[in-house]
């Protein structure tokens, strides 16, 4: 088998990146003008609900220091070889109140990221929400429980988009709306912490599938005439088997994957409305999408972007939506899935890896041989089961402030020291195994380096 992959490649063009969040690792909470957000206020509150991040030391308000090293971060990207990075904006930092006015300092920061992008050939994947709204709009409105916050969303991107685009050729409107949804409204765990229960999550959810919409079409009708980009939305889901190979229990594993993953993927990939499982499980709980507003999102999304990955698809998901079967970490069969169920969409992976101990620097073989694991499964997805994938991108560029975890894992290419003043990057053994993988898969001939074709079964 492993000199059937000597002849296997990735396909030309494909597309090697690493990744990163604005409040896991800019830092800066006060600088520049830029506003608070839900996690700034989350992680200073004197107590947390339990299983969620313990206040004081465990923030975000310095973590990478991305804000202030941006061309510290760049160069990380140039000794990667990538040939994207995909990034987050702060909606706090361009508009501190979540609305106009426009904040100047935070305008010139990330034309200054993209600038250098630029000049270093690396092209910027942008994402709009990473789970940081602005506290101003949750204290106003409600945050995403609110209707109105779909149309504030898309006057945000509108923004963006008018500022930004002319240098972004890959959007994506949000990431992971199964947590924002779920566990910033439902169970309360992640910011803002509302424990208001299915009701409200399944609300909110509706409202940032609605928000998903607006900007598609935005782009749609007035960009992408002259920026010629893309548009998507990051969605995470996990991986599920049966206890038993019966139909009820495969059943339960498709019901599983339409609880999470096809909440949003089936409306946007699909026909605009929910999952047939979701519907007659939830009854009265879920809402309902008007004939109107099903023409509306389906079909509000250029690529799929997946996210992949220990914290989103394993650590975040609620027990009881395994419906009683076991997880699995097989990528590959996602993949399969995806492609099958979603009608073989071009499939963008925006976010994918595993973790280590935060006590971990620069020896990270575990993350390693996960990583080679999850390429090795794209790779067998795309040569030998037909998915088209046509991105990886590695989570992350660097150590940050991991949510829920604080700091006691690492899942950066590159080692930070939280406790030093400059914040150097030092690379970690991934360093040379990805940049190695990258080199080696430049141009039609290139082929993986032999270090992944160690493979167990």
């Amino acid at each position: 088998l492993a000199k059937l992959f000597l002849h296997d490649t990735f396909p030309d063009g494909f597309l090697w990146g690493a990744g990163s969040a604005a409040y896991q690792t800019e830092g800066g909470w006060r600088q520049g003008g830029k506003g608070a957000s839900i996690w700034d206020t989350f992680a200073h509150r004197p107590a947390t609900p339990p299983g969620s991040v313990p206040p004081g030391p465990a923030a975000g308000d310095v973590a990478s220091d991305s804000y202030n090293n941006l061309f510290r971060d760049a160069e990380g990207l140039r000794r990667l070889g990538v040939s994207h990075y995909r990034f987050s904006l702060a909606w706090a930092r361009l508009l501190p109140n979540g609305t106009a006015p426009l904040n100047p300092a935070g305008l010139a920061h990330y034309r200054r990221l993209l600038g250098r992008l630029r000049e270093l050939g690396v092209e910027p994947v942008v994402t709009l929400y990473h789970w940081d709204l602005p506290q101003g709009l949750q204290d106003a409105f409600g945050g995403w429980a609110s209707p109105v916050l779909p149309q504030l969303f898309c006057d945000y991107a509108e923004l963006c988009f008018r500022h930004f685009g002319g240098q972004v050729r890959y959007w994506l409107t949000m990431d992971n709306p199964y947590v924002v949804a779920w566990h910033g409204y439902g169970t309360g765990r992640l910011p803002p912490g509302v424990q208001g229960g299915p009701r409200l999550a399944y609300r909110a959810a509706h409202h940032l599938l609605q928000a998903h919409a607006k900007v598609w079409h935005l782009y749609n009708d007035h960009f992408r005439p002259t920026q010629r980009g893309k548009v998507s939305i990051a969605l995470s889901s996990h991986w599920i088997k049966p206890q038993h190979m019966t139909e009820k229990n495969i059943k339960q594993c498709q019901k599983s994957l339409d609880f999470v993953l096809g909440w949003f993927a089936k409306p946007i990939f699909i026909d605009g409305d929910y999952p047939e499982s979701m519907k007659s499980n939830l009854s009265s709980l879920l809402p309902e999408f008007s004939e109107v507003e099903k023409k509306y999102i389906k079909g509000t999304a250029d690529f799929f972007a997946l996210s992949f990955g220990a914290t989103l698809s394993f650590q975040l998901l609620d027990s009881h939506m395994k419906f009683q079967q076991l997880e699995s970490i097989s990528l590959r069969q996602l993949l399969y899935w995806i492609s099958s169920e979603y009608n073989n969409p071009q499939i963008f992976i925006v976010e994918n890896s595993w973790f280590v101990s935060g006590s971990t620097k620069r020896d990270d073989a575990k993350y390693i041989y996960y990583l080679k694991k999850f390429i090795m499964e794209t790779l067998k997805a795309i040569r030998y089961d037909g998915v088209n994938v046509f991105g990886y991108t590695v989570w992350s560029l660097l150590d940050g402030f991991e949510w829920h975890r604080g700091y006691s894992i690492r899942r950066g290419l590159f080692y930070v020291d939280f406790q030093s003043h400059d914040k150097k990057l030092m690379p970690k053994s991934s360093v040379l195994f990805y940049q190695k993988l990258i080199e080696k898969n430049e141009g039609s001939d290139a082929h993986l380096p032999w270090t992944c074709y160690v493979i167990n079964y």
